[in-house]
């Protein structure tokens, strides 16, 4: 995952890359560099993820591929503006109990050159609502039972948990350690401070 804010808008990235290997590692780097790199630049949402298809390509000629959310938060009017590269849809947590997947048709993973179109999504958020980015490393983690978490029970997980009064990162942190196979990246992102 890689972040960055400029002046009222917050960029926020989230890479997972095909397997649990060295070149795993490899290639979510190379993901998050160029991302950076693109971002620095200007590129738009679209241009970033054309940019991380094709450094994947020229280094790994279609043998590796990263999916991915590309996102930005305009924290000054609530407007998430994403693009879904093959990965798992974010999560809202809507006045603290209750959730949905914000939608958002996916396009190709990167890398892979399918010549799927990336769609730009847009969600207006209201005070107090929070956004949570995860891998299937989290979702697919097994606990006691060899059962695995799932996404209802994690988002299950995370309501209870911010009703506690717990801060954010000591929330996201209890399923990773109830989890120990799995491999997690998850951010959440907070908006607008409520009324």
């Amino acid at each position: 995952m890689t972040y960055a804010t400029a002046g009222s808008v917050v960029h926020i990235s989230i890479f997972d890359a095909m397997g649990h290997d060295t070149a795993a590692g490899l290639t979510a780097a190379l993901a998050m560099g160029t991302c950076r790199n693109t971002r620095r630049q200007g590129g738009s949402l679209l241009d970033i993820g054309e940019a991380v298809e094709n450094a994947l390509i020229k280094q790994y000629d279609r043998t590796r591929y990263v999916t991915g959310i590309l996102a930005d938060l305009d924290t000054g009017t609530g407007v998430l503006t994403w693009v879904n590269r093959g990965h798992l849809p974010p999560v809202l947590i809507r006045d603290g109990r209750s959730s949905s997947q914000l939608n958002c048709k996916p396009a190709r993973p990167m890398g892979t050159a399918l010549g799927l179109e990336a769609t730009m999504c847009r969600e207006q958020l209201e005070p107090g609502d929070r956004i949570v980015f995860y891998t299937d490393g989290i979702t697919e983690g097994r606990g006691s039972g060899d059962t695995e978490l799932g996404v209802e029970r994690f988002t299950d997980f995370l309501i209870r948990h911010h009703a506690d009064g717990l801060p954010v990162p000591e929330t996201l942190r209890r399923p990773a350690s109830s989890t120990p196979s799995s491999t997690t990246t998850t951010a959440s992102s907070r908006t607008m401070p409520p009324s």
